[in-house]
């Protein structure tokens, strides 16, 4: 009797090292003996000290492959360090989206929302592969362009195995071996905050390392167990869709559009007719654009996406119903606004900021399917994208590199969430990239650990909705990852039902029409040049800092919407 229970421990046992890593890697013990040493960034265009914070970094080197250490590669942080003296030793991470994001397209929307008098110090990780971590690009020189000659350059540079280490799962081993190189010097409270991708991440680092850190916020949460890139575009062209329902529900907006061509239905007339070159006003007026379908969907969901454009995404009803109508007040306006879009929405990144070919790595390997789902032909998902209003603007090899891309094995920690460590959640009602009843699939599953808040009529990121004074997502954020700088008052969410439930897609409000004149040059989004533009409202101190804070903030958290 005893030798079979004996057996069958020893079988149960065998069964979990299967599971495991071949080579379990001790991050305390690593980062022991690794310590940071904080230089000078020495990084063009970004200053050192700002917004009385100064500004340094540290390269640490960490295997690239952690179950076979015999090479390393460079993984970089940014850290934003408080110039009054203080004695807080609290520290906020914070990993950016993606993926294929640096920790520097946050910088800004740190310093913008975190004012350096609340004493705590952040720190900006580089994921590995992108920002002034060891790079991964497409040729010596840096290059950005995914295509056939990178597959084969990477696999030379990397081999297969090599390629496989950029992954989700190395990048958690990364942060851990940052959090407790930090800790050596800088005892203290540490959380994290992560966004879109960076909550990804952030899972998988909470699966293997749950107790390393105190609290940690997902904002944007990427669903581990149902999101995927290849039915993104059917959720995100719901979301949108119910973002031009939000006019139907308001008769200002509303009287603009026939009964049976409501907004969203006006907008998939035009893209039909865009197909078939038979779009009138474009043809005519604004062929110097060179506007495809598919362009002009991602010229929208630029606009209604991103958290830092709450107000922008209000003009684009009128966007539309300009479009459809074409007077020549129409043509003035839309002159206006393509100016100041369509010209800009192809815009590259530099690998400071952003990595394409980690992009595809990561995405194409463990991305691109949830849990349980089907591959799909190019034809299927080109017929769904082909359905959108909103959309990205995929490049035309992406099918054909996905079969050829060295995508790494799914390890065990895909498919899975973190169980055990406490976590805050938020979630736009109107996210169009981590979608909202995704993220709250998940909060009906996690709710033993986690709080979830849903933040009505938020896009992607609801922090960044403080860019026009809602500070409440800030707030909860902020109380949670340190309870004891902050009043007791800004726990209560019940500042989430001062937040508006409305949409000013009219120019009802002042900061409304102040809005409708950076896009479109008049104050009333559907107004005549006569008018509305006649009725300039004097650009009050206010709405020059929320123009400064949205420029600082532009470079959207989740470069999710980025891809190639």
């Amino acid at each position: 009797m005893y030798r079979f229970i004996a057996y069958v421990l020893l079988i149960s046992l065998i069964s979990q090292d299967i599971n495991c890593e071949t080579t379990p890697f001790n991050a305390t013990t690593y980062a022991l003996t690794h310590h940071c040493v904080w230089l000078s960034c020495n990084v063009t265009s970004y200053p050192s000290t700002y917004g009385g914070y100064s500004v340094q970094c540290c390269g640490l080197e960490v295997p690239l492959n952690y179950a076979n250490p015999n090479q390393t590669i460079t993984i970089s942080m940014t850290r934003l360090s408080p110039q009054q003296a203080t004695n807080e030793t609290n520290t906020l991470f914070m990993l950016s989206g993606g993926p294929g994001g640096s920790g520097w397209n946050l910088f800004y929307n740190a310093l913008g929302s975190i004012p350096s008098s609340l004493g705590m110090t952040i720190i900006l990780p580089d994921h590995r592969g992108t920002g002034l971590s060891t790079a991964l690009t497409c040729d010596d020189n840096g290059s950005q362009t995914v295509d056939s000659a990178c597959i084969t350059y990477l696999l030379s540079k990397w081999g297969r195995e090599g390629i496989n280490q950029f992954s989700v799962t190395s990048a958690a081993h990364d942060l851990s071996v940052q959090i407790q190189s930090y800790q050596i010097d800088n005892p203290g409270r540490v959380t994290i905050f992560a966004v879109s991708y960076g909550t990804l991440w952030l899972d998988r680092f909470l699966q293997i390392y749950p107790t390393v850190v105190q609290a940690s916020v997902m904002d944007g949460v990427f669903n581990p167990i149902t999101s995927s890139n290849s039915r993104a575009d059917l959720l995100t062209s719901g979301v949108t869709w119910q973002f031009l329902d939000y006019c139907q529900r308001q008769p200002e907006c509303s009287k603009n559009f026939l009964p049976d061509l409501p907004a969203p239905m006006m907008l998939h007339k035009i893209l039909k007719q865009l197909k078939s070159n038979k779009q009138k006003c474009i043809k005519k007026y604004f062929s110097q654009y060179k506007l495809t379908p598919n362009k002009l969907r991602n010229v929208f969901l630029d606009l209604v996406n991103d958290g830092t454009r709450y107000m922008d995404r209000t003009i684009v009803p009128a966007v539309i119903y300009r479009l459809n109508r074409c007077n020549l007040d129409d043509v003035t306006v839309l002159k206006y606004f393509f100016n100041h879009t369509a010209t800009t929405a192809a815009s590259e990144y530099p690998i400071l900021l952003f990595s394409r070919a980690l992009a595809y790595n990561i995405g194409q390997s463990e991305m691109w399917l949830a849990v349980n789902e089907t591959e799909i032909d190019e034809q299927t998902f080109n017929d769904w994208h082909a359905s959108t209003i909103m959309s990205l603007n995929y490049a035309p090899n992406y099918f054909t590199l996905r079969s050829r891309w060295p995508k790494y094995p799914l390890d065990k920690y895909y498919g899975k969430f973190a169980e055990e460590a406490p976590v805050l959640m938020l979630s736009g009602q109107l996210d169009p990239a981590t979608v909202f009843e995704q993220a709250s699939h998940l909060a009906s599953i996690t709710s033993k650990t986690r709080k979830f808040y849903a933040i009505p009529l938020a896009g992607h990121v609801t922090v960044n909705i403080g860019v026009v004074g809602f500070s409440c997502p800030m707030n909860l954020v902020l109380v949670w990852s340190f309870p004891k700088l902050f009043p007791v008052v800004f726990s209560d969410p019940r500042c989430i039902q001062d937040l508006p439930t409305t949409i000013d897609f009219v120019g009802a409000t002042e900061i409304g029409r102040q809005y409708s004149l950076k896009l479109l040059n008049i104050s009333l989004p559907f107004g005549n040049q006569t008018s509305g533009a006649s009725q300039y409202f004097p650009r009050t101190k206010a709405f020059r800092i929320f123009q400064i804070l949205q420029v600082l903030l532009c470079f959207t958290v989740s470069i999710w919407f980025k891809k190639p």
